[in-house]
C-alpha cells in the first residue's frame, strides 16, 4: 500500500534529523529519536501511520530523495521503500539494520515530580535560538528573582560573557537555577509547556503540536 507523508511528518523527520541524522521507525504513527549522547529525547505523534518498523541510517538523504519526486508516494517492502513521483519516476531506498542505530529506551521517562512548571512562547524561544547565534554562546539558564522566571543566554564559565535575559510567563516561590546546552534545544518552533527537575531532566511539551515532546537534559552544575 503506498502511503503520502503529509507536511507535520516531514517537518517532524526534518527537525529529528538535527538530533540525530539515524533513525528507527516504528510501525505505527509515533517517531522517537535521540543522539548518541543521550542528552535529548524527542518524541512526536504524527499523522502518517507506518506499517513496518525499519531503519534509515542517512535521513537527511532519505529526504533528499523526496524532494526529488513529485508529490511523492512511498509503499515499504521487506527490504526497502520504493518513493514514487506523479510524473512516474520513481527511486529504491535500502533500510539499515536498526541495530546499527542508536534508538531510546522503550521504558518511558516519567517527569511527574517536576519541581518548576512555566510556559515557554514560540516567540521568547526564537529569541532564544537567535541570541545564541547573535552572541556566540552555548549555555541556556533559567533561573528564578523574585518570583519572576528568567531565561538567559551566556557562556557560564566566562564571567565576562555577553548575555541575554527574557521574562517568560509563570512565578514561583522556589529558587532555581537550571542550565541546558544551547546544542540540545532543537524543538520545532511553537509554544511549550516546561517542567524542570532536580534530577537532571527536563520536560518541553509542545502546546502547539499534541504528542510533541523533548526531554533534554539539566547540567550537573544547576541548583533546585
Amino acid at each position: 500500500m503506498k502511503v503520502k507523508l503529509d507536511d507535520y511528518t516531514l517537518t517532524v523527520l526534518n527537525s529529528f534529523s538535527g538530533i540525530n541524522n539515524s533513525i528507527v521507525i516504528n510501525a505505527g504513527n509515533e517517531l522517537r529519536t535521540m543522539p548518541e549522547s543521550k542528552t535529548i529525547l524527542a518524541e512526536a505523534i504524527v499523522p502518517t501511520n507506518f506499517d513496518k518498523t525499519f531503519g534509515i541510517y542517512d535521513l537527511r538523504k532519505f529526504l533528499g530523495c523526496l524532494s526529488l519526486c513529485i508529490n511523492p508516494e512511498v509503499e515499504f517492502f521487506e527490504n526497502y521503500l520504493e518513493i514514487y513521483s506523479q510524473n512516474g519516476n520513481s527511486i529504491k531506498y535500502v533500510y539499515t539494520d536498526p541495530a546499527r542505530i542508536v534508538t531510546p529506551a522503550t521504558k518511558r521517562i516519567n517527569i511527574a515530580q517536576a519541581d518548576i512548571q512555566f510556559n515557554l512562547s514560540s516567540d521568547t524561544l526564537k529569541d532564544v535560538n537567535k541570541a545564541c547565534g547573535v552572541l556566540s554562546v552555548e549555555d541556556i539558564m533559567f533561573s528564578s528573582s523574585d518570583r519572576k522566571i528568567k531565561v538567559t543566554v551566556l557562556d557560564k564559565n566566562d564571567p565576562t560573557s555577553n548575555s541575554a535575559s527574557f521574562d517568560v510567563e509563570g512565578e514561583t516561590n522556589e529558587t532555581f537555577v537550571a542550565y541546558i546546552k544551547n546544542t540540545n534545544m532543537k524543538l520545532i518552533p511553537g509554544d511549550y509547556e516546561v517542567f524542570l527537575s532536580s534530577r537532571g531532566i527536563s520536560l518541553f511539551e509542545s502546546k502547539t503540536n499534541k504528542g510533541l515532546k523533548y526531554y533534554i537534559a539539566v547540567e550537573s552544575d544547576s541548583s533546585f
